[in-house]
């Protein structure tokens, strides 16, 4: 899986991440037809992202997990946070 967004020198990677497919706590859901197929179809997404995570976080990268329905500024607003930590870190960073 590829982030939607990634800050390569920074290495912050950005994910914005579907509710149905991604199993969203608040607006996921469970197909009530063809449950076989779908229950670990959506199990697998969700696996799939925690192995994702753990790479990229075990190679030095910073990992922001977002909602689609999140408001997009509050996304900017961790985005943008995640950015200066990172920088702080990092003075020689820009």
């Amino acid at each position: 899986m590829r982030p939607d967004v990634v800050f390569p020198r920074r290495r912050i990677a950005v994910f914005v991440d579907g509710c149905f497919w991604h199993c969203c706590p608040i607006h996921g859901n469970e197909p009530r037809a063809n449950t076989d197929y779908w229950g670990p179809k959506l199990a697998r997404n969700v696996a799939r992202d925690r192995a994702v995570d753990e790479a990229l976080l075990a190679d030095g990268w910073t990992v922001i997990r977002a909602w689609e329905h999140e408001e997009p500024a509050s996304i900017a607003d961790r985005v943008a946070r995640a950015l200066a930590e990172v920088a702080d870190r990092q003075p020689h960073a820009r």
